[in-house]
């Protein structure tokens, strides 16, 4: 997200897929995710750096994505991240129709099982403090409030794209 300009040089014919969520929502789990990573390899782990970090990276790179969307929008399919949990198997088989290629039945019976599987192995995982990372809802939601306006709302679905390729 923060670099597409420069991905598109080198892959003129690229397109992107883009889940939505908003970020604010997210962030904190991401954050967390972070740590866990970093925490491996430091005695001195700095929460609130890494949160500020990840607003940082986030809020820029939406930015840059809405910033290129405007003169690239027929590159983009959009899969709100609601319709994928309700409708996972339809949301990649639209997407496949507009990447212009077919899912067949042994394709669509592998992602079921994959699907029914990764559910029943998926662990809960306990919620991390948003003051440990520094992180404030009050100043984290205006800075994607554009995005989640144009794309993630609670009441809104991205535009369905064409069912063909472009």
């Amino acid at each position: 997200m923060l670099s597409l300009d420069y991905l598109v040089r080198v892959f003129p014919d690229a397109r992107f897929v883009m889940t939505h969520r908003d970020p604010a929502d997210v962030l904190l789990s991401v954050v967390d995710v972070y740590a866990d990573i970093v925490g491996g390899f430091t005695d001195h782990l700095d929460r609130r750096y890494l949160g500020e970090l990840n607003v940082t990276q986030w809020s820029t790179g939406i930015a840059r994505v809405m910033a290129f969307r405007e003169k690239a929008a027929d590159r983009f399919y959009d899969i709100d991240f609601r319709a994928m949990q309700d409708d996972p198997i339809g949301e990649v088989k639209r997407l496949y129709s507009w990447l212009g290629e077919g899912v067949t039945d042994r394709f669509e019976a592998h992602m079921r099982t994959w699907w029914a599987e990764n559910a029943e192995k998926r662990e809960p995982h306990p919620k991390a403090d948003p003051q440990a990372f520094g992180l404030d809802d009050n100043v984290i939601r205006p800075l994607f409030a554009a995005y989640v306006d144009a794309y993630a709302g609670d009441s809104r679905r991205p535009e369905r794209q064409k069912e063909s390729a472009p």
